[in-house]
């Protein structure tokens, strides 16, 4: 069986999880993970996220830093052979590319991904008046330009997240998406960037993994690595669905999974 890894999770320093940084690495170490990454959300711009309810207030931010290098000498010095990694999840928006080169610069993984839509929360559940205002075809088809903007962007992303995040509700995407998936693709597999299975769409309305099966074969084809994240939020999601993706991933084509690693490169394990 190959050995799980969990790359995405959220601690309640991301003003929306719960659980300490220690919660969470002492369930991924429990549960004989063979890597896991803490990726917080990074502090937003003040006015859209003025409460810290979404992500990390700037002021928290060497103390994340600082209490997973503690947690990594921890579990070293208790003779763990799990790895660490010290992550990151950075909201794109629009001219942000040098504001996140700074603001990364601490983090040995960077997961990539789109909330906000010229500023609205597409996947808030206190924002969904927005999808009516707008309209399922215009969320989905605006989501993907700026999902595009951000891959071909030179922000220091080493993989993205769910990309297929508007269906977090159900709503799937109404038009045939197989170019859009294919540029995606393209454009990630130009920067050597990892596309991540995210599980946690099996916990939303959505139903499925993040990305459909469709987008991550076309991702597989482009010769894309894929890592996989189950985005807990609580500690007892740490790893959940983790052998589902391995499936999912099986079918569309991988053969291996990729695994990123402290000092910024990857490995792989086998499926």
């Amino acid at each position: 069986m190959t050995q799980l890894i969990d790359c995405h999770s959220h601690s309640e320093l991301s003003g929306h999880g719960s659980g300490t940084i220690e919660d969470f690495v002492r369930r991924a170490d429990e549960l004989g993970l063979h890597t896991y990454a803490q990726t917080e959300h990074l502090v937003l711009p003040p006015h859209l996220d003025p409460h810290y309810e979404v992500s990390m207030g700037s002021e928290v931010m060497d103390e994340y830093v600082d209490e997973l290098h503690r947690m990594r000498d921890v579990l070293a010095d208790e003779g763990s052979t799990m790895n660490l990694i010290v992550g990151i999840e950075a909201d794109w928006l629009d001219d942000r590319a040098e504001e996140l080169k700074e603001l990364c610069e601490p983090f040995e993984y960077v997961l990539g991904s789109v909330h906000f839509i010229d500023e609205w929360s597409l996947d808030n559940p206190d924002s969904q008046d927005g999808w009516a205002e707008r309209g399922v075809e215009y969320v989905w088809s605006r989501y993907f330009e700026v999902w595009k903007e951000m891959a071909s962007s030179d922000a220091p992303f080493t993989a993205f997240s769910h990309v297929d995040l508007p269906k977090v509700f159900g709503d799937r995407v109404p038009f045939d998406a197989t170019e859009d998936y294919h540029e995606m693709a393209a454009l990630t597999a130009d920067r050597d960037a990892m596309i991540e299975v995210n599980t946690a769409g099996w916990r939303k309305p959505a139903g499925e993994q993040y990305p459909c099966e469709e987008a991550l074969r076309i991702f597989c084809e482009a010769g894309v690595d894929c890592t996989v994240g189950a985005d807990a939020h609580y500690v007892a999601d740490v790893a959940c669905d983790v052998e589902r993706a391995y499936d999912v991933m099986r079918r569309v084509g991988y053969t291996r999974v990729a695994v990123p690693m402290a000092d910024g490169d990857r490995m792989y394990l086998e499926l």
